[in-house]
This record gives C-alpha cells, sequence and structure tokens, in this order.
C-alpha cells in the first residue's frame, strides 16, 4: 500500500511537470508569435509614416488587425512601445493592443479606447495596474502624437460594456472630451476564465 502510495505521488509530481512544462512552451510559442507580429506591424507603420498619403482631415482606420499607431507609456520605460493594431478580435489581439473599432480615433474628441493581453501573447498590458493618477500615456499616429493623462483606474465585470462609451459609463453623454480608455484582463476564476476586467481612463493634456 506504502509503495503504491508512493507510486502515485510520483505519477502526480511528474503530471504536474509535463503540465508545467506544456503551460512554459505555451508561453513561449505566443510570446514568439507576438514578437515576431509586432516587428512586421513595426515595419509597416514605418513605412506607411515615411510616406503618408495626402488625404482628408479626417483619416480612416486601418483594416482590422493592421498597425494603427504606437503606444507610449513613460512609467513602463523608454522601450515599451507596442503597436496598437485596428481590430479587438482575438487574432488582432495577439498581434499587438487592439483599438475598438467605432472608437475615436488619437486625440479626437470621444474615447480612444484599447484593450491587451495581460498574460501570454506579449503580455502588452500586464503592467497596467501600476499606473496613478497623471501618468502619462502617448500615442503615435501618422506623424502626429497625443498626450493624454491618466485619471482613473476601475476593476469592473466583462459585461460592464460601458467603459469604452465616448463618455464612460453614460451613454446619453455627448463627448466634450478628448478620452482614453485602456482595458485588460485580471482574477481568473475556477473553471479558468477571467471574471474580472482593469481599466485605465485618461484624458488629452496635449498634442
Amino acid at each position: 500500500m506504502r509503495n503504491a502510495l508512493r507510486l502515485l505521488g510520483i505519477g502526480l509530481i511528474l503530471a504536474g511537470m509535463t503540465l508545467g512544462g506544456f503551460k512554459v512552451f505555451q508561453d513561449w510559442r505566443s510570446d514568439h508569435a507576438y514578437m515576431h507580429a509586432q516587428q512586421a506591424l513595426r515595419e509597416e507603420f514605418q513605412k506607411s509614416a515615411a510616406h503618408p498619403k495626402a488625404a482628408p482631415e479626417k483619416k480612416p482606420a486601418a483594416h482590422e488587425g493592421q498597425a494603427l499607431a504606437v503606444l507610449r507609456i513613460p512609467r513602463f520605460g523608454p522601450q515599451y512601445a507596442p503597436v496598437v493594431v485596428q481590430g479587438v478580435s482575438q487574432a488582432s489581439l495577439r498581434k499587438g493592443p487592439g483599438h475598438f473599432p467605432g472608437t475615436a480615433m488619437p486625440g479626437e474628441t470621444g474615447n480612444f479606447a484599447l484593450a491587451g493581453h495581460r498574460t501570454g501573447w506579449g503580455q502588452p498590458f500586464n503592467r497596467l495596474p501600476e499606473l496613478r493618477k497623471g501618468d502619462a500615456v502617448t500615442v503615435e499616429r501618422q506623424g502626429k502624437s497625443a498626450t493624454y493623462r491618466v485619471t482613473r483606474t476601475k476593476v469592473v465585470k466583462p459585461t460592464d460594456v460601458g467603459v469604452v462609451l465616448p463618455v464612460p459609463d453614460r451613454p446619453a453623454a455627448e463627448p466634450d472630451k478628448a478620452r482614453i480608455t485602456l482595458t485588460t484582463c485580471t482574477d481568473r476564476g475556477p473553471d479558468g476564465t477571467y471574471v474580472h476586467r482593469f481599466v485605465v481612463w485618461g484624458e488629452l493634456a496635449e498634442r
């Protein structure tokens, strides 16, 4: 009986090591794919910046999954500069932070709303909870930049879609400022799914 229990214990340890190793491999593979996608997006972004097209004042957004802007957050260091893509589909968010379709563009009146992974796929938003009121968040697009200042943060449920409205949590309000919203996942439930979202809001300070 004692030997059987010992063998069972060894089996559980080995199983845990196998699962742990598989998780490490999955994370490595997703991060590698993210870095490769970011490099391609950076080249795409730099090419479009070097050869801007004549366009009306209001420029169209990129297509789903295409490079849209570069995000810089000084609190995260000078190397932090992920390329933001258009769209928040699963495929798009595996490339980088994604822009919610239908929300404002950088610097525009309304809400420039972004989502990004906190774990896996480069985890570009894993440090969002470190942001404090007054921190700068700069978005660069088409040779221009818009700098926002963080105003507040909040943990919400995934069903709380009001966080990305033109005026967050006020569906009937008309936008009167240029705002930014950054959202990411937090707190896994017993079944492994995320039960909350971490949200950062900011307002335009300069452009």
